[in-house]
């Protein structure tokens, strides 16, 4: 169950990333119209909100997995992910297929999510963050099979 435990917090992290770089993508037109408009009060203004809950979420998420790791180094620790810490030489060959084929989704799913950007001029005005979700499929594309693989091997 670990695995959906990881893959779960995964997601949840990119999603409050990707909402709190819409906040600054906001930030950033207001600051733009700013230069264009000098006699406008106000510079910009930013949602800090997701920001602060990302940190928060992401420093409770990197202490917990930090006091379970077996090497207490911190920069092991924080960047080697959780499904590295294989216990036995199964485990390890299903982490490779499971990285492997999430290395291989990404052969399709880069063209695939390239060619939606072709969108963006139809709906620039509805959805003018629309590169960003576009951007944050990749991750979450490499997450979604890494956790599919996985499974399958660890049920075989």
């Amino acid at each position: 169950m670990s695995i959906y435990r990881n893959v779960l917090i995964s997601v949840l992290l990119l999603v409050l990333f990707g909402w709190a770089l819409t906040s600054f993508y906001y930030a950033s037109v207001d600051i733009s119209k700013y230069f264009n408009d000098s006699s406008r009060s106000v510079m910009f203004e930013l949602n800090i909100l997701p920001l602060i809950i990302l940190i928060f979420v992401g420093s409770i998420v990197s202490i917990i997995s930090f006091s379970k790791k077996k090497n207490k180094l911190w920069s092991k620790s924080l960047l080697l992910p959780d499904e590295f810490e294989e216990s036995d030489e199964r485990e390890k060959e299903i982490t490779s297929r499971a990285t492997r084929r999430a290395y291989v989704s990404m052969m399709y799913a880069t063209p695939i999510i390239a060619s939606l950007l072709l969108f963006y001029p139809f709906i620039s005005e509805t959805i003018p963050y629309y590169p960003i979700i576009i951007f944050f499929l990749l991750p979450l594309t490499q997450v979604v099979t890494y956790m599919v693989s996985w499974n399958v091997q660890y049920n075989k």
